[in-house]
């Protein structure tokens, strides 16, 4: 089992080449230049004592399928209390994405584990497969101060061994944590309003690498996890990476000041938008520049941009630019 601190995704020089989704086998990893950092990192809002340990095995997984549930199950996380605690049972195997389960079981004695580490998690472990060490079977150790606080399973249909490990956590999950399953993800607060979208190409919009999306749209929800759900989008954002060259803006409607009365643009909407994206470009196979507007109980209240290019020197000097 190998062992190493990523990297901060904030500092890293790795760039690649947005590109359309190419017709070859999508498993492959994409090597770093040799001037890049030695390790993809995490990014901002995280915490150097937060480390992982990674073991992998030669099961291949579809890499498709991994992003697909790995957005999911961050998205799920996302949706809970950030510095808050979730215990599991068993793994997460979406159905219309059967070919990989992931799992997430807090190590013994403890029943739970940190919301927030669980995200941090999902996001370091697909950065590690997509640019390092390719799309197999693996277990994964969560570490806070190198000391082992939970387990994260990526597995296949048929790893027998690794499933077993996942349906042999029988113990009970503690009142005061939330439990992930495959059920359709529930609302978290009464005061959100209803959810709906309107996504579209960008016209002309250029191109984009079909991986680079995905780890985009992880880093957004990992950044948008922060905020509870409920809390209102006061202003423009920006959540951008310099390793894959692309960011997400997002404004209030129209680019106007906050509304002071219902329906208001939450947080929880930016999430719903984040976790769609992916499976409404894989639908139509293209992966472009990409505009969406959001509405709050059928009324228009939100903006979000999906474009190529980012630039750190000009986003630092925006007070509303977070870097994933």
């Amino acid at each position: 089992m190998k062992s190493f601190l990523l990297a901060r995704l904030l500092f890293s020089t790795f760039w690649t080449l947005a590109a359309c989704l190419p017709a070859a086998d999508l498993t492959s990893p994409t090597e770093a230049p040799a001037s890049s950092s030695a390790r993809l990192g995490l990014g901002a809002h995280d915490d150097r004592r937060f480390s992982m340990k990674y073991e992998f095995g030669d099961v291949k997984l579809p890499a498709t399928q991994v992003y697909l549930n790995a957005v999911e199950l961050s998205a799920r996380y996302a949706e809970m209390d950030f510095l808050g605690r979730a215990g599991i049972r068993q793994g997460i195997v979406l159905p219309q994405y059967p070919q990989v389960e992931i799992a997430v079981i807090p190590a013994p004695p403890a029943r739970s584990v940190e919301v927030r580490l669980v995200i941090w998690a999902m996001y370091g472990a697909i950065l590690e497969m997509a640019f390092g060490s390719g799309f197999n079977e693996c277990e994964i150790e969560i570490l806070w101060e190198d000391r082992l606080v939970a387990h994260l399973y990526f597995t296949g249909p048929d790893d027998s061994v690794l499933r077993s490990r996942i349906r042999n956590v029988t113990a009970p999950i503690p009142g005061n944590t939330t439990a992930v399953s495959n059920a359709a993800p529930q609302p978290v607060h009464a005061n959100i309003g209803a959810f709906s979208w309107k996504p579209i190409y960008k016209p002309r919009g250029e191109m984009l690498n079909f991986r680079d999306i995905f780890i985009l749209i992880l880093g957004g929800i990992k950044v948008v996890a922060i905020h509870r759900m409920d809390e209102k989008v006061d202003g423009p954002s920006r959540i951008g990476s310099d390793i894959i060259g692309a960011h997400i803006q997002i404004y209030l409607q129209d680019r106007r000041v906050p509304r002071n009365w219902p329906p208001y643009f939450q947080y929880a909407h930016v999430l719903q938008a984040l976790r769609r994206i992916p499976a409404w470009m894989l639908d139509r196979r293209k992966f472009a520049e990409f505009f969406c507007s959001i509405e709050s109980s059928m009324r228009p209240v939100g903006m979000m941009f999906l474009e190529k290019g980012y630039q750190p020197a000009l986003a630092e000097a925006d007070g509303n630019v977070t870097v994933a």
